[in-house]
Parts: structure tokens; sequence; C-alpha cells
């Protein structure tokens, strides 16, 4: 995996680039990405809100936020 719990990045969402930080890391994948990559549960601020979007693929990560 190439990222951690804790980790600060940037991710694609839909037509979006948010930053985020991952909460839970699955190796493997979700159920309905089983063995196929890793996925990843971020907490992010969208639209004013928070969220927790879950089961973001490894190849959604675009890298880590700049400090």
């Amino acid at each position: 995996m190439k990222y951690q719990v804790n980790d600060r990045v940037v991710f694609k969402f839909q037509d979006e680039r948010l930053n985020g930080r991952i909460v839970v890391a699955d190796f493997g994948g979700s159920l309905e990405m089983l063995g196929q990559c890793h996925s990843y549960d971020l907490v992010c601020q969208r639209d004013g809100k928070g969220w927790l979007i879950k089961h973001v693929p490894e190849q959604s990560i675009v890298g880590f936020q700049e400090n």
C-alpha cells in the first residue's frame, strides 16, 4: 500500500480534486474491488461540510498534500 492512515492526500472524486485525510486503509480493496486494488476511506471538507468518502481506489489518489 502506498498510503497509510492519517496521511493527508489529494484525491479525485467525481469531477473534483479534494484534500483529505485517510482514516481507513483497506488492503486489497472493498468487497466490490476485492483483490483488484487497495482502497481508502477519507475525510474531507466539501461544500463547507465534513464528508466521509469510502472505498476510494488507490489510483484515484493523486499524491500527498503539500504543506
